[in-house]
């Protein structure tokens, strides 16, 4: 295969934050995303015809085929194959790299393939979407334990993360494990759990009742300390937030292990993010729920190429849109503003991107390509975490 100048760039780029990846990886990995950017889809027969200017259709869907399989299951068996799980703390690393923040937000969610595949997911929620950065792998509809491979994957990840940065991690109320609690504490970051309307909450010196009549109504929120749950085996200590939103039929409960003073109301809507960085791997971006695969190995690997086209597609869409808000051409942007205004495409604001930051990135990369050219400088700059309506009444109860 002759390959194009631009296909090198990306792969110096990946071999820079994954140095640890052979050779041959790095090329298998590198024509992956290379093909899946311009394709706008990871599907294999997608990635390889529009490859097919390199090389004939078929060789070219052997190779990435290959790529994925076990080294035992290739044409020509060998015993290297790729280790996945070493590449989650690389691509954490190398979002902490182009992140223009001291603060991060990790969702925990699964999402499924039809009914064959389960992911259980981590990702960095980011502008309307999610970057995976590591991911557990298996069939849908079997009996299993979720919570050991999420706990193992949070052990990973925390290596990556400097002490000095603020860690919320949130999850639905599937995963409201203690031993996830805890472990997310042990890495000095900071659980953000959905709890059950009817879960039992005794405020510091006040009454054991259920959460749901900690607020009157919509309109209103209380953010209070003490501690939750009835049985003395699984009580604990914490900060309380529920919040009934005008339009909601039920109030949001969530936990967490951070003071009332330093809890953000809505804080917990950037969770939502997750569903949409899925939408991102499947319909909206890359098709993930076309593809056939059916082995957890194979499709682990497939995931990490949406993962690295993912990453690069947002760091790009970052550029474009924050030139588009200072009005000037990309090309002129050469450095990250210094910040986003407070209500900059807020959450809890009238939505007002109309174009999503993967698209506008996914365009722009495909632009560059055919140019033969990569830009130098980009990054991922978070926007403001979201603030409470103006009219919502909030309740503080600090505690003793």
């Amino acid at each position: 295969m002759r390959l194009p100048s631009e296909w090198y760039q990306m792969q110096q780029t990946i071999e820079q934050h994954m140095p640890h990846l052979r050779e041959s990886q790095l090329k298998g990995l590198a024509l992956w995303v290379y093909g899946t950017i311009l394709a706008g889809s990871g599907c294999q027969n997608a990635v390889a015809t529009v490859l097919s200017f390199i090389g004939s259709f078929n060789s070219i869907r052997q190779y990435l085929r290959e790529w994925l399989y076990d080294g035992q299951d290739r044409a020509n068996p060998c015993r290297v194959q790729l280790d996945v799980n070493s590449c989650f703390v690389p691509l954490l690393k190398w979002l902490l790299k182009l992140w223009k923040s001291d603060r991060l937000v990790l969702a925990i969610d699964p999402t499924m393939q039809g009914d064959q595949m389960t992911s259980i997911v981590i990702s960095a929620v980011y502008r309307s979407c999610a970057i995976p950065l590591a991911w557990s792998i298996m069939p849908a509809n079997t009996p299993g334990k979720w919570m050991d491979p999420i706990v193992d994957m949070l052990r990973v990840l925390s290596e990556a993360v400097p002490e000095h940065m603020t860690v919320l991690v949130m999850c639905d109320r599937g995963l409201r494990s203690p031993k996830l609690w805890d472990q997310i504490r042990s890495a000095g970051w900071h659980p953000y759990m959905r709890q059950s309307i009817n879960t039992v909450f005794c405020p510091d010196g006040g009454t054991r009742l259920p959460t749901r009549s900690l607020v009157p109504g919509p309109g209103h929120a209380y953010i209070g300390a003490g501690t939750a749950f009835s049985r003395r085996s699984i009580r604990r200590r914490g900060t309380m937030i529920v919040v009934w939103d005008r339009g909601q039929q039920e109030p949001w409960v969530v936990m967490t292990d951070l003071s009332p003073a330093e809890t953000g109301v809505c804080w917990y809507a950037l969770r939502f993010w997750i569903e949409l960085g899925f939408r991102a791997l499947k319909s909206v971006g890359w098709q993930w729920q076309a593809t056939r695969r059916t082995d957890p190995e194979r499709v682990s690997r497939h995931w990490l190429v949406l993962s690295v086209a993912t990453l690069w597609t947002l760091a790009y869409g970052t550029r474009v849109e924050d030139a588009n808000d200072l009005g000037i051409a990309p090309s002129h942007l050469r450095a990250p503003p210094k910040s986003l205004a407070p209500n900059h495409r807020s959450s809890t604001s009238t939505p007002r991107r109309t174009v999503s930051v993967l698209r506008l990135g996914t365009s722009w990369l495909r632009r560059l390509l055919h140019k033969g050219r990569l830009w130098r400088r980009v990054w991922l700059l978070p926007e403001p975490w979201p603030e409470p309506p103006s009219d919502m009444e909030i309740t503080y109860h600090l505690g003793t």
